[in-house]
């Protein structure tokens, strides 16, 4: 388990908001509560930098000097779960907690997606989970996949 550098996610965030269409924005931006402070800053700052109305328009902006305290005391702060070097992997584990309603992403995936030899060098595809949902997320991932259920034949 990893920490993000915090200018180079808000940096990717940034980039990753501006790329997106004034619909894609609104559909991310639907419910602010669930971003983490360095998305809602990107986002907000996208979204004013545009003119777009949205539910966090009002809502208070962390300061830049408190944002990492206030991120690590609601346990906000994006956290490397795990590295995969192949995709499968990646995806099954990510929708396995996405199912659990924990939050989380993929980084680095779009890379791997369009060369897989870039896997190794970049430290393979990143499970990105929020600092609380750690634990949780180990407890769900470490319990393996569910045993095959039987075939209609009652055969396994």
């Amino acid at each position: 388990m990893g920490r993000i550098d915090p200018e180079r996610e808000r940096g990717r965030l940034a980039k990753l908001y501006a790329a997106m269409s004034d619909e894609e924005l609104q559909k991310a931006a639907k419910d602010p509560a669930d971003l983490t402070d360095w998305a809602f800053e990107a986002m907000r700052r996208e979204m004013l930098s545009r003119g777009l109305d949205w539910a966090g328009k009002d809502m208070p902006l962390p300061s830049q000097m408190t944002t990492l305290e206030a991120a690590d005391e609601q346990g906000n702060r994006p956290v490397v779960l795990r590295r995969y070097r192949d995709m499968p992997a990646a995806f099954v584990e990510k929708s396995v907690l996405e199912n659990a309603g924990i939050q989380c992403f993929l980084q680095d995936d779009n890379v791997v997606r369009m060369d897989w030899l870039w896997s190794n060098a970049m430290g393979g595809i990143k499970l990105v989970v929020r600092e609380k949902d750690v634990a949780e997320a180990e407890t769900i991932l470490s319990q393996g996949p569910p045993p095959e259920q039987a075939g209609a034949d009652g055969n396994a």
